[in-house]
């Protein structure tokens, strides 16, 4: 089969599967939040809630978010990291994700390099693989660590993402999902140390996220 027929044949069964997706658009159904954010733990290992950041209303409703958080963690060595989630009921309809990849360029900030990055953790039962950011502005530098748990899964990419949401569109009838980021400073562009900071707390905000997200059906 040659490229051209190849190419057809996925372009054929994108529309087929778009078709009946919009076909049982009423069936999708908007799935609540286990449990408010507002409950998620101020304490996380040896990293406890610094300062809380609130969104205005019209932020919330221009992101068209159900739920959210936005904490500065700090540890006993005063290091920081910054950690927001976002949690729709259903993605969709001008209610969606905002990529910082998008949203972060600006004020002065720029990213520097994009790759994924392996997590791993006693509170993980596997390796995950989550985006990561190199941002910068001037000498001053930040890691950005990001990733969707949506639905029993963690997602790195934005792409996949799109694909798994149609899929459970259609076998779940659900668009329910998260975005998950964490930021931290590297000071004097030390982004190994940045790195650990983000390492160390992202498997325990992976699993602590469990008891308040929807997850995989039952």
């Amino acid at each position: 089969m040659n490229i051209s027929l190849i190419r057809v044949a996925f372009i054929c069964c994108l529309c087929v599967g778009m078709f009946f997706l919009l076909q049982d658009v009423q069936g999708v159904q908007r799935t609540p939040i286990k449990q408010s954010l507002q409950y998620f733990p101020k304490t996380l290992g040896q990293w406890q809630v610094k300062s809380e950041m609130k969104s205005s209303a019209a932020v919330i409703g221009m992101l068209g978010v159900d739920d959210y958080l936005d904490y500065n963690y700090q540890n006993t060595a005063d290091d920081v990291v910054n950690f927001y989630v976002a949690y729709y009921e259903a993605v969709g309809g001008g209610r969606g994700y905002h990529s910082p990849k998008n949203c972060i360029p600006g004020g002065g900030w720029g990213i520097d390099s994009v790759n994924t990055v392996t997590i791993k953790g006693p509170n993980l039962p596997e390796p995950v693989t989550v985006s990561e950011l190199i941002i910068r502005n001037r000498n001053e530098y930040q890691v950005v660590y990001y990733w969707f748990q949506n639905r029993g899964r963690i997602i790195a990419s934005e792409y996949w993402e799109k694909i798994y949401l149609v899929l459970d569109a259609i076998t779940m009838k659900r668009r329910d999902g998260s975005f998950v980021r964490l930021i931290s400073y590297a000071p004097g562009g030390d982004l190994d140390t940045a790195r650990e900071r983000l390492n160390q707390f992202a498997p325990m905000a992976m699993q602590e996220l469990e008891n308040f997200l929807p997850g995989a059906p039952q």
